[in-house]
């Protein structure tokens, strides 16, 4: 599956998950624990989604956990928008390693 054969909808969630990829990496001082955070993400995508496709039906279904770890590894007050940032990047890194081959 690659960009050209999503829907709409699809084609935005992968651009938003893009894009937070980008908010979160693309700084010179970007915060060490939430990069810890978008790895441990990561790692249970791995397991829990293996096609493209799941990621779209994992992304709706499974928020609160990701969440609950990602609050786990980022002490003190983080915003709910560095929660979403994290977890979005974590999707975007998973859906580059089931679409590599497929670009």
């Amino acid at each position: 599956m690659i960009l050209e054969e999503l829907n709409r909808y699809d084609r935005a969630t992968v651009a938003l998950w893009a894009r937070s990829h980008t908010e979160l990496f693309g700084q010179p001082d970007r915060d060490a624990l939430a990069e810890v955070a978008v790895h441990a993400v990561l790692a249970g995508l791995r397991s829990r989604c293996t096609k493209p496709a799941a990621l779209f039906a994992c992304y709706e279904a499974a928020a609160a956990a990701d969440f609950a770890l990602i609050g786990s590894l980022l002490p003190g007050s983080y915003g709910s928008e560095l929660l979403w940032r994290v977890r979005d990047a974590a999707f975007h890194l998973r859906w580059l390693e089931l679409t590599r081959d497929r670009r």
